[in-house]
């Protein structure tokens, strides 16, 4: 990888990354295996899941753990690298509730002070 001077650049290169965002705060609602992503994210194909996978994990945000070898059943959890992100997901959160309102699904509407404390708990914040 490159060397750049700007870190929101450095940050943006690893985050970037279709389905990165998603997949990391997937994990910090509980998802750790292959079909709650998929679950969570109907429009997300298998191989390009398997993909981001490799890359969070090639880049140090997840790593993969094998609970059980029969039948084989892979966990992956966040690193401290990857939950190092919470207050960055948090803000971005916050500003799609206070700034995108029209953006986001309407559920949101009227419960923004319940949402941004479901946010705070999820995030760690």
């Amino acid at each position: 990888m490159e060397i750049t001077c700007c870190p929101i650049e450095t940050a943006f290169k690893y985050l970037g990354k279709k389905w990165s965002i998603n997949i990391i705060r997937d994990m910090f609602k509980g998802k750790k295996r292959f079909s709650d992503f998929l679950k969570a994210n109907p429009d997300l194909s298998t191989k390009m899941l398997s993909a981001r996978l490799k890359d969070l994990e090639k880049d140090g945000f997840i790593c993969k753990e094998i609970v059980s070898k029969s039948p084989i059943t892979v966990e992956y959890k966040l690193t401290k690298r990857g939950k190092g992100l919470n207050k960055i997901l948090y803000e971005a959160s916050v500003f799609s509730v206070k700034f995108c309102r029209n953006e986001i699904c309407k559920k949101v509407a009227g419960r923004e002070e319940e949402v941004m404390k479901h946010l705070a708990k999820a995030f760690g914040v």
